[in-house]
């Protein structure tokens, strides 16, 4: 039987000025599952975040979200230069004043243990790399255990070794999240998603409904390619 979908999107479209970007895009998301739109640079990827989040409008097309409050994190972390680690990860709970139970404290300590951030909770923004800054982000985006998360490639700055190490936590904490991730980089795939739509042209158009190994076949890659750890120092 197939899945209740929690995410639904039907004859999308999009186009600036004579640019199409978006061309009758059509799938759907179920409750735990966990899909990539994988397509090259300038495709559309974060149009598509943008038209889901509505801070952009399609031209067409319907979008349906069934009893779910979506958590969006960016390829910049948009964190507010004048707020603490700390203060930037409690302020959704700030917000909707919800209560920071032991359990939630107990959580934003073991998140930070794995971003390597503890010792670093009472520092400002300016004072963290950029792929520090990427990390509260996460963190932020993933305390208050949402069940859908979309994902506009928010590890870029993030090493490989630490990237995984983040996935890892995620799954393992909840693993009956919806994911929505949009990405060009291969290596994320099969860490953290089941099922991808793959694009080989600048446009989001005629998907091909892909599984991890069936994109490792159309890459060319072997599974080692993908497991393959590559730590670059200019990261964080």
């Amino acid at each position: 039987m197939a899945t209740q979908a929690m995410v639904t999107v039907e004859g999308l479209n999009k186009r600036f000025q004579n640019h199409r970007v978006i061309d009758n895009l059509s799938f759907r998301i179920g409750y735990g599952e966990r899909m990539a739109i994988f397509a090259p640079s300038g495709a559309g990827k974060s149009t598509l975040i943008k038209i889901l989040t509505g801070v952009e409008k399609a031209d067409s097309g319907r979008i349906l979200l069934t009893n779910v409050e979506p958590v969006t994190l960016f390829q910049e972390p948009r964190l507010f230069p004048f707020l603490t680690v700390q203060e930037n990860i409690f302020m959704p709970f700030k917000v909707k004043r919800a209560i920071i139970t032991t359990d939630v404290q107990n959580r934003y300590r073991d998140w930070l243990e794995v971003c390597e951030l503890t010792g670093f909770s009472t520092h400002y923004p300016y004072q963290l790399s950029g792929g520090m800054r990427q990390k509260v982000a996460l963190i932020r985006g993933f305390l208050g255990e949402p069940s859908f998360v979309m994902l506009d490639e928010p590890f870029q700055s993030i090493n490989s070794l630490a990237k995984q190490d983040i996935i890892a936590h995620i799954l393992k904490t909840a693993p009956k999240i919806s994911i929505l991730l949009v990405t060009h980089i291969p290596e994320e795939i099969p860490w953290l998603v089941q099922t991808v739509l793959y694009f080989q042209n600048p446009c989001l158009r005629n998907p091909e409904w892909l599984n991890v190994e069936q994109l490792q076949q159309k890459l060319g890659r072997s599974t080692s390619f993908f497991n393959t750890i590559e730590s670059n120092p200019s990261f964080a």
